[in-house]
């Protein structure tokens, strides 16, 4: 899904962060695109990925299906493109046989979507 943000790309970061922080997640990693097209010599708009999760829910559906591991812990792109700044990310869609595994991707797809619309303004 993809959001275009009611705010500035760095003001978008900041209430990603914040709102990350705020409903006590892990902030895993995150990966600046555009700093590292810079470093070689290459120019690109802002562009990063912030790689975030809550493990008690991502374990439930790792144990029902590994595999699913390939999707988290969940990422979020914000990305300028047309004077404009955009938040995407993908719901899961795993097939599982597991109820309880079923119900922790619905809540972490709930969960992912409340927070893009959350940081650009979509509430």
């Amino acid at each position: 899904m993809d959001f275009i943000s009611k705010y500035t790309f760095e003001e978008t970061i900041s209430a990603l962060d914040r709102i990350i922080k705020d409903r006590n997640l892990t902030k895993f990693a995150v990966f600046d695109h555009r700093l590292n097209a810079e470093k070689m010599g290459l120019e690109m708009n802002n562009c990063i990925v912030l790689v975030f999760g809550n493990p008690s829910i991502g374990t439930i559906m790792m144990q029902s299906d590994p595999s699913v591991g390939i999707e988290l812990p969940s990422r979020i792109l914000v990305y300028e493109l047309d004077h404009g700044t955009h938040v995407r990310f993908r719901r899961l869609t795993w097939k599982f046989d597991d109820p309880a595994a079923v119900e922790a991707m619905n809540k972490l797809n709930y969960v992912i979507e409340a927070i893009a619309r959350e940081c650009t303004g979509q509430k």
